[in-house]
């Protein structure tokens, strides 16, 4: 196959025809034998999209009851943190995905192997890596800016020139991500715990002067009277500045809804030209240094690895205390496996800063008396988010647990443990560390808008009803529809029984949220919008007792089928 790839000056056009023809190929093979799979994902993509257009038409149409301008600062400020959100996001999650495709993939090996230039071989693993983290942004981003521009009223061209901005802002994040992966894998210290510990302690530093702010902050609303809202512009100064992309992305949408089509055009020239010239940066840095990072991870610390038990190890070992010891040293051995993989970890430590992040400049916006912030309608947008991505968390690390067991389960045959011990360990390891996670999210950001205790504790009961009951759904339909013959775990879960169970998740949110948690919130709005004049119904309460047989349902029979056919199975 070496022997037939073209000159180097043609490379670049016989990559172009490898990715059309696997996109070609895959959108057949799709339609010929996964019909079910692709309709699901389009529906499942469809309906988070329609969920989130009518949050936003909700909030802009709030926006338009308090007579707030629909084009002035308020509004810039939260185009400029929603595209400062997304953009980091995009950062870490395109960086993370391209670690993988370009250093433990093994296409990247056999090309590697072969005369293509390194520079060639990252841009196609730069567009996949692209396009996989940056499809959620334009799922979430287009139906907040059509509900915009439904409710304030804004020339055609705004929705024409939506897809533009929303592409070529996705190159930027993305390119600087890729660069940045490659100088930290080429150039990263020999002592990795030492350069850990160091960003660790940077990391940490930032987030006590976060806290110091924020604090800060609280003070300030308290002594001052009639300027939160001058206050709560000044919170987004630094996102403001001329050389913020993000900045520039307000700008040009604004533009574009006030009728000034020059003045969206140049910050849309200013998007995809940074953008263009910083991937070609990055490609350039590819060329250079791709292969020797390649050569430096591949023999980076080999045959001097000492494997043993660290204090976090101990610690989940405390947690799962209930557990006999057999199984508690099987869910030590999954949380071992978790986190020594950094694009595990890594992803999960990024939401949690930037939901409390979020919640911390809502509770500005709650401090200011604006209604559109209203704290129920905020807290229960924090509560769907964070359901949301805990069920696809829970879909892309646990669901595949069983199907990655499979070629070597006969090691665990050899172990004194049945298979019933194995599925329970999965399931207490999964529901111990969403549990722990999700219930401290919540709370916090709860705390953080002032949400009154029966909220607190309705919320603490929701999450603990959702992650325990995710759990269970991805540990038993794991074991009930296996993919033992995929060695890869994000193909795992874009299969048909990771399909199934993303869907039955989904459904299992939207039945717990809507009878637990949705009848409060909206009594708690109506009660405010009439100034605490209508008391709120006792009726409420009553999906309560309903949704927890939800969950209770939703841990005992996916549990009992996956117990059922892993025993049946023949490894």
């Amino acid at each position: 196959m070496n022997a037939e790839l073209p000159p180097v000056a043609d490379q670049g056009a016989l990559f172009w025809r490898l990715r059309a023809r696997l996109a070609r190929n895959g959108l057949r093979v799709m339609l010929e034998n996964g019909r079910v799979r692709l309709f699901t994902m389009i529906g499942t993509s469809a309906v988070v999209s329609a969920f989130t257009f009518g949050v936003s038409l909700y909030l802009f149409n709030e926006l338009a009851v308090n007579k707030i301008p629909f084009k002035g600062a308020i509004v810039e400020a939260l185009f400029d943190l929603l595209f400062f959100t997304l953009g980091t996001m995009l950062i870490f999650s395109t960086g993370i995905i391209l670690y993988a495709s370009l250093f433990t993939s093994p296409e990247a090996r056999h090309l590697l192997c072969s005369p293509a230039r390194a520079d060639h071989i990252f841009a196609t693993k730069f567009q996949a890596a692209v396009a996989f983290s940056s499809w959620g942004f334009v799922i979430l981003g287009l139906p907040i800016f059509v509900g915009y521009g439904l409710i304030s009223g804004v020339p055609w061209y705004f929705y024409a020139l939506l897809p533009l901005f929303l592409l070529g802002y996705v190159i930027l994040p993305g390119s600087v991500s890729a660069a940045g992966c490659l100088l930290l894998v080429r150039y990263m210290p020999r002592n990795r715990k030492q350069f850990l510990t160091m960003v660790g302690l940077v990391l940490t530093a930032v987030a006590l002067f976060w806290l110091y702010r924020i604090g800060m902050g609280f003070r300030r609303s308290l002594v001052t009277a009639g300027r939160e809202l001058d206050d709560l512009i000044g919170q987004f100064d630094l996102l403001r500045s001329s050389v913020a992309p993000s900045h520039w992305m307000t700008r040009g949408v604004m533009a574009a809804a006030r009728g000034d089509l020059p003045g969206a055009l140049l910050p849309l020239a200013q998007v995809w030209s940074n953008g263009l010239v910083m991937f070609l940066i990055a490609a350039w840095i590819a060329r250079r240094v791709y292969r020797t990072a390649y050569d430096r991870l591949s023999a980076f610390g080999r045959g001097k690895k000492v494997y043993g038990t660290s204090a976090l190890d101990r610690l989940m070992n405390a947690l799962v205390f209930y557990l006999d010891k057999r199984t508690r040293v099987l869910v030590v051995k999954d949380f071992r496996t978790f986190r020594r993989d950094p694009t595990q970890w890594v992803v999960l430590a990024i939401f949690g800063l930037l939901m409390l992040i979020g919640a911390s400049n809502f509770r500005q916006y709650y401090s200011a008396d604006l209604a559109i912030m209203d704290k129920y309608a905020i807290s229960l947008m924090n509560l769907c988010g964070t359901s949301i991505l805990l069920c696809a968390g829970l879909s892309r690390f646990v669901f595949p647990l069983i199907s990655l067991e499979g070629r070597k389960f006969w090691i665990l045959g050899l172990t004194p443990v049945s298979r019933d011990q194995i599925l329970r360990g999965k399931f207490a390891f999964a529901a111990t560390g969403s549990l722990i996670v999700a219930e401290t999210l919540i709370l916090l950001s709860d705390v953080l808008m002032g949400l009154p205790p029966e909220g607190l504790v309705l919320h603490a009961v929701a999450v603990a009803v959702i992650a325990i009951g995710l759990s269970a759904l991805n540990v038993g339909l794991g074991a009930y529809l296996p993919t033992f013959k995929e060695t890869d775990p994000s193909k795992i879960v874009v299969g048909f029984g990771g399909t199934v169970n993303m869907v039955t998740g989904l459904g299992f949110l939207v039945a717990v949220i809507g009878l637990m948690v949705v009848p409060f919130h909206v009594a708690q709005l109506a009660k405010g919008a009439t100034g605490g004049r209508v008391m709120v119904n006792p009726w409420v309460y009553a999906g309560i007792p309903v949704a927890l047989i939800v969950g209770a349902l939703a841990v005992v029979l996916p549990l009992r089928a996956g117990a059922r056919s892993l025993r049946d199975m023949e490894f």
